[in-house]
């Protein structure tokens, strides 16, 4: 199959299109942002499909040129949900197939008559590892990505694990656009915690070198949309704390595979905490490596969405011939409880079965033994709140610290 994507962001060029290429599909990127015209790409190309990810202006490039040379149009609205109404949806009616990487979308898509599948964010393992330290990036805390105010989710994040790390003294460094320091955004850093623009390609050393990268995210409402940086840094090792969101909850493990926080008083204890344990941070970032690996490839993703691209060009050429290096062993987490995610019905093949799965929240009850692998539950106490993380001993009870 030949794959035109209509953009090269990170996300395209490092993510979906290599792990598509890998299956020995034959994939060409172009910025069609860029570009005044998309014909003289499809004449040189000839692509069985055209993979599109959002850009309001890239509409008039596309269409009506794909209708009129038959090509099937595949969007993945990866804004949702909070653009689904002026950008995902005249995309979606327009569209031979339409992905989505949160669940609670599929539902409005329904409503307007639309077939969508789920399609979540990933890492890349064969991009996404582990890089050499930098000193560029040697502090102890970073977030990498823009200041988009504009999301109440986001505004939240930023006033939950940000801003109090900078109040307090931390050495922080942001990178992203300038708008961390212009006045008219909700929120501004100071310009000595500004650290300009990271490029994608820094990101596996930028996780080498910190000592806590921070996440944020734009929707705090859906239980798979989040932010695709919790993959990359994830895949990349780096130790990852984040606001916390039901998605991040539904998908990992506190304090085994990353740490979230809710407030501003426990990202502070949190931080204290971690910045004083450098083996638990080693291990909670191999374990959250490991878990991206296992769960949550680009690889994987592909898999999936396989029978439906074929439905739109049934010639399909496929190797499996996916090389992936694992990480080293690390400490695995208990089998848990699954409801199998079911994707609404598809109008002329069956769906695949997807990787993720829900999984309902763990009961914790401090005086029950239990007789199951680690990790185990305990309370640790270090700061002005008791904070609930899984401990790693050969202890089958929960244990209490003080």
């Amino acid at each position: 199959m030949r794959i035109l994507f209509a953009n090269t962001a990170p996300i395209v060029k490092y993510g979906i299109g290599p792990a598509l290429a890998e299956l020995g599909h034959e994939v060409s990127y172009i910025f069609l942002d860029q570009e005044p015209s998309l014909e003289p790409f499809i004449n040189e190309f000839r692509p069985d499909l055209v993979f599109n990810d959002g850009g309001g202006g890239r509409m008039p490039k596309l269409f009506p040129l794909l209708e009129q040379r038959g090509i099937p149009h595949v969007y993945w609205a990866i804004e949702d949900p909070v653009s689904f109404e002026y950008l995902s949806l005249p995309f979606a009616q327009k569209s031979a197939l339409v992905f989505t990487p949160c669940w609670e979308s599929l539902a409005d898509y329904n409503r307007h008559g639309i077939s969508a599948h789920l399609l979540m964010f990933a890492c890349n393992p064969n991009y996404h590892r582990p890089g050499a330290p930098d000193p560029r990036f040697q502090h102890e805390i970073i977030f990498t990505g823009n200041n988009y105010s504009y999301h109440p989710a986001r505004q939240h994040g930023v006033a939950t694990v940000l801003q109090p790390l900078i109040e307090q003294g931390y050495d922080v460094q942001v990178y992203g656009n300038e708008w961390w320091l212009d006045p008219n955004q909700a929120y501004t850093i100071p310009a000595s915690h500004y650290g300009g623009y990271m490029a994608n390609e820094d990101l596996p050393a930028a996780c080498a070198s910190a000592s806590i990268i921070l996440g944020l995210h734009s929707v705090d409402t859906s239980r798979t949309m989040m932010s695709m940086r919790t993959f990359e840094i994830l895949g990349c090792g780096g130790f990852y704390l984040t606001q916390w969101t039901p998605a991040v909850e539904e998908m990992f493990i506190n304090h085994h595979h990353l740490v979230w926080s809710k407030s501003r008083e426990e990202t502070l204890d949190l931080v204290k905490y971690y910045l004083q344990h450098p083996e638990l941070r080693q291990r909670i970032a191999l374990q959250g490596q490991s878990e991206v690996y296992q769960k949550h490839s680009y690889q994987q993703r592909v898999r999936e969405i396989i029978p439906f691209l074929q439905q739109l060009a049934p010639q399909v050429y496929i190797q499996p011939q996916i090389q992936v290096t694992p990480p080293a062993p690390v400490v695995a987490a208990p089998a848990q409880p699954v409801i199998v995610v079911q994707p609404p019905p598809v109008r002329s093949a069956p769906a695949p079965s997807p990787s993720f799965r829900f999984r309902p929240a763990p009961v914790y009850n401090p005086t029950t033994t239990i007789s199951m692998p680690s990790p185990k539950r305990g309370t640790v106490r270090y700061g002005r709140k008791p904070v609930r993380i899984k401990l790693f001993s050969g202890s089958t009870k929960f244990t209490r610290f003080s």
